[in-house]
């Protein structure tokens, strides 16, 4: 299947922003003809002529031909290096910048809702509360932006120390509570069942919960449920989120922790989202010393699961 999807040119030259002839694949296989057709023209050419110098001219013939367009492939390599760097530059500075304004939105927006209430009409507070809500989103999206540029560049910081992974669950549980009981979709997690304490970063783990949980709250269906297990499994703890709601795709399994990629039923089900939190969450775990994973099926719902040290 890899090689398969290798020697797929159309594709490369789509993900790669580039013609097929400019694709790194296309400049292989060129380059196994043209060896393969100067190989073949020698033998023809050392049976019907007994000269050893026009041998080594065909020989230094191919091997001209594969430098020139292996030098070809790797110029266009660095090239598509340099430019993912520049990308990567552009969207750190472009979100630093963005959230100081971000910030100050929401700074305002909460003053004129406690201070200044009375002094506005419901219409107004209708109008102020939704560009708070619409801030926020914003401020979410510019952190989700500087997080995967920090990952592009190798450059997120892991603090780990010992912590116990229930507080971060019973805190986001206790946030989304309303919500669920507003979709009345039943949440369960056994909060006295003691765990032995994990070795990670407080804060990316929360923000790792936080979207695997909102995933299941925005994806499952009125009357749904949502259920978050933790258990031990060598020197791991596992924790699970399964849900009841629509699932995803067998087809697009492979591709649910890609950055940007949001599954077709998803998107015409919920418009919102960036299909960065799975990215960005595969990511931590990963440079945590864990793995994650699903289970899913369309319309039976999914079961997110990841893996994180047990602090000794």
């Amino acid at each position: 299947m890899k090689i398969i999807n290798d020697l797929n040119l159309k594709k490369q030259a789509h993900d790669l922003g580039v013609k097929i002839w400019q694709t790194p694949g296309f400049m292989f296989i060129m380059l196994g003809v043209i060896a393969v057709v100067i190989m073949t023209a020698t033998f023809f050419i050392s049976q019907n002529y007994d000269s050893p110098e026009l041998v080594v001219l065909a020989e230094s013939s191919v091997v001209i031909i594969v430098l020139a367009v292996g030098n070809s492939v790797i110029s266009l390599v660095e090239q598509m290096l340099k430019l993912n760097r520049m990308k990567s530059e552009f969207v750190s500075i472009a979100s630093h910048q963005l959230r100081t304004p971000l910030s100050a939105i929401r700074w305002e927006t909460e003053l004129l809702l406690s201070k200044y209430r009375k002094s506005v009409s419901a219409k107004q507070q209708k109008s102020i509360k939704n560009i708070d809500m619409l801030s926020s989103r914003m401020t979410h999206l510019v952190n989700d932006l500087l997080d995967v540029a920090r990952i592009d560049q190798d450059k997120l910081i892991i603090k780990k120390k010992s912590m116990d992974i229930s507080l971060p669950i019973n805190e986001i549980v206790a946030e989304n509570k309303q919500l669920a009981k507003s979709k009345h979709i039943e949440i369960i997690f056994d909060a006295k069942k003691k765990m032995p304490l994990v070795f990670a970063d407080p804060e990316k783990i929360r923000m790792v919960i936080e979207n695997l949980f909102n995933n299941a709250i925005k994806y499952t269906i009125d009357y749904g449920k949502i259920e978050i297990k933790l258990s031990e499994n060598g020197n791991m703890l596992i924790c699970a989120v399964k849900d009841s709601g629509i699932g995803i795709p067998a087809e697009q399994h492979k591709r649910i922790f890609e950055k940007f990629f949001r599954s077709d039923n998803v998107a015409r089900y919920q418009t919102e989202g960036t299909g960065l939190g799975l990215y960005i969450a595969k990511n931590i775990i990963e440079q945590m010393g864990g793995k994650i994973w699903f289970e899913s099926m369309e319309n039976s719902g999914s079961i997110f699961s990841f893996s994180i040290p047990i602090f000794k």
